[in-house]
């Protein structure tokens, strides 16, 4: 194993990449450089630790050589990593695809604790947040100001780059923060989360600052619709795709589903985007214990954007909802 989530989560290392995992019937080794050996025998009892920093690799094939079967996450190692054993080993090389990423769908409990932790730590940020935004600050200002707010409340850093739009920028679903000055009438988006002992957070709410038209608070008020709807079918034994084919069609009502411009939601846990997906393709059949986020979006150029997004926690008959700050349209 070399993908850093998957050693994380197998072995409890939180070194990221700079390791490599063997693990057999009969031993748990993880291969490391000198900077993490004293981390890894902290973070990992139980597994033996070998020193050799990746992308070194005489050891692991030397670890590696008495195995006639090889495992190897082919969707995340390099041509080259992968040649270099086919070269050195007389083992037949397997590649698993998502075998691990499987086994994190489920969250354990304690999995789910470090959820609701950087669920809770969301919800504030945004309460500091609102007491702080005003015309005349910028983008930039603000989402540099949610980070330190994530980081001072307990994350260990931001999940993704924070998105804060104003006005027209909203019409970006992944529009970076600049230097454009928040105004009267115009509506904000705010996307963020941080890693709270490797997991990670994630909501979206858009406001109004200083006030709001018609026009915005309609399709505001459509788009909660549409979020509601989709928090609202969200439980064990639901296919994925039927909620987002729910949620287009609530937006259609209001004429709004073709500047729908993504997936409904995602999966959340030690990746920011993991499986199972909740969009038009998606053939997952939800079960207890993942966590998804619902996010409908609407996103018209030269106008601006609304996205409202919850993390959930699906349960049998329904779902935990995580992330609980006010959905309503507030005006600031």
């Amino acid at each position: 194993m070399n993908k850093a989530e998957n050693i994380r989560y197998l072995s409890g290392f939180s070194g990221g990449s700079d390791a490599s995992l063997l693990i057999s019937s009969e031993k748990n080794i993880i291969l490391t450089d000198s900077r993490y050996i004293e981390q890894a025998k902290i973070e990992c009892p139980g597994w033996e630790i070998v020193q050799e920093k990746p992308p070194g690799m005489e050891k692991l094939i030397e670890l590696s050589a008495e195995f006639l079967n090889i495992g190897v996450e082919g969707h995340s190692i390099t041509y080259q990593f992968f040649s270099e054993l086919q070269k050195s080993l007389q083992s037949k090389i397997l590649p698993m695809i998502n075998s691990i990423e499987g086994l994190r769908l489920i969250k354990d409990e304690n999995e789910l604790e470090f959820l609701r932790k950087t669920a809770q730590i969301s919800d504030q940020v945004f309460l500091d947040i609102c007491n702080i935004i005003r015309p005349g600050l910028s983008e930039r200002s603000i989402a540099n100001h949610i980070v330190f707010l994530l980081k001072e409340k307990g994350c260990d850093r931001e999940s993704f780059p924070t998105i804060a739009v104003a006005g027209e920028n909203a019409s970006l679903p992944h529009g970076q923060p600049g230097d454009r000055l928040l105004k009267p009438a115009d509506m904000f988006t705010m996307d963020y989360g941080g890693f709270y002992q490797g997991y990670a957070g994630d909501m979206t709410r858009t406001v109004a600052i200083g006030t709001a038209s018609k026009e915005l608070r309609d399709r505001y008020q459509a788009v909660l619709e549409a979020q509601h709807l989709g928090v609202s079918m969200v439980k064990a034994g639901v296919s994925c795709r039927d909620i987002d084919t729910a949620v287009r069609e609530c937006l259609k009502k209001y004429k709004l589903d073709n500047y729908f411009r993504h997936g409904t939601g995602h999966g959340v846990g030690l990746e920011i985007h993991e499986e199972p997906r909740v969009s038009p393709r998606s053939e997952t059949v939800l079960a207890e214990n993942m966590i998804i986020t619902i996010e409908p979006g609407i996103y018209i150029p030269g106008w601006g954007g609304i996205r409202i997004e919850d993390s959930v926690i699906v349960k049998n008959g329904g779902c935990e909802l995580l992330t609980r700050s006010n959905k309503e349209l507030i005006i600031i």
